[in-house]
């Protein structure tokens, strides 16, 4: 075989070789590619538990066995608040905040952010509930809502005079009527007779006497608001704002005529 020959015979083969080791390498690429795209495809689809609704829930409605299971859901399409069978401590117990329909998840934000055991269970430590009436004027026509803070005024008699001093501060409404501080929206507008506020024990004792001596006034005010301090009272002498007038000068009183006494003989002259 002529020299040429083999040279084109050598070349033949080491494309061959050439081309079947790109065949080889590309197929083990789509192969490889393949198996992590399913891997990963198969991960999301992979069923997992969370907390649904057993049938439609309506805001306010507790969450527990009875109104909550559970159900199997591909992970990709589980919200990250959704709550594992594992967590439903943390949902047990809880009125709803927002509707939820039969199947759906159960998140953590449609749910009331504090467990409300009853008036009692949003006391603070060392604080009391009294409950006092209230009339449409001193609720801004019912908009006072539970959870907003209150100043109280008090209008009393001291002696002749009527005096409207500072009562009590910074006091958090717990109630309006039945309406609880528990995070739940209230249909409508509520309307109530009397408010229900968290105080100390002291606080306490001054707002049964108080109901019983004078005319209580709330205010409202903004929860930042950490002024504590009224150092004014208001009578009928203060209430506006009067010029002075500018009043004559009462007469000077005329000098009193002095001298010497000459006595005489006993007698004064």
């Amino acid at each position: 075989m002529r020299p040429n020959n083999k040279n084109s015979i050598l070349l033949l083969l080491c494309a061959i070789a050439a081309g079947a080791g790109g065949w080889y390498l590309s197929t083990s690429h789509i192969q490889s590619e393949i198996s992590e795209y399913k891997s990963s495809f198969d991960a999301e689809r992979e069923a997992v538990d969370v907390v649904v609704a057993k049938r439609d829930l309506q805001v306010g409605e507790e969450v527990n066995t009875s109104t909550a299971s559970v159900r199997k859901i591909p992970k990709v399409y589980v919200n990250a608040e959704a709550v594992p069978p594992s967590q439903f401590s943390l949902l047990d117990g809880r009125q709803l905040v927002h509707p939820v329909r039969a199947g759906q998840p159960i998140l953590g934000l449609h749910v009331s952010s504090a467990k409300i055991e009853g008036l009692s269970s949003l006391l603070r430590e060392g604080e009391r509930a009294i409950t006092i009436p209230v009339s449409t004027l001193d609720t801004f026509s019912g908009f006072l809502s539970p959870g907003d803070f209150v100043d109280l005024m008090i209008t009393v008699k001291d002696g002749q005079v009527q005096r409207t001093v500072p009562l009590a501060q910074n006091l958090r409404v717990l109630a309006a009527g039945q309406d609880l501080d528990d995070g739940i929206p209230e249909q409508g507008r509520n309307r109530y007779t009397e408010i229900t506020l968290g105080v100390t024990p002291l606080y306490a004792t001054r707002l049964i006497h108080a109901q019983k001596v004078g005319d209580i006034s709330i205010l409202l005010r903004r929860p930042e608001d950490e002024a504590d301090r009224f150092e004014d009272y208001v009578t009928l002498d203060n209430l506006v704002d009067i010029p002075n007038e500018v009043k004559p000068e009462p007469p000077k009183p005329k000098p009193e005529p002095w001298g010497f006494e000459v006595i005489k003989g006993g007698k004064r002259s």
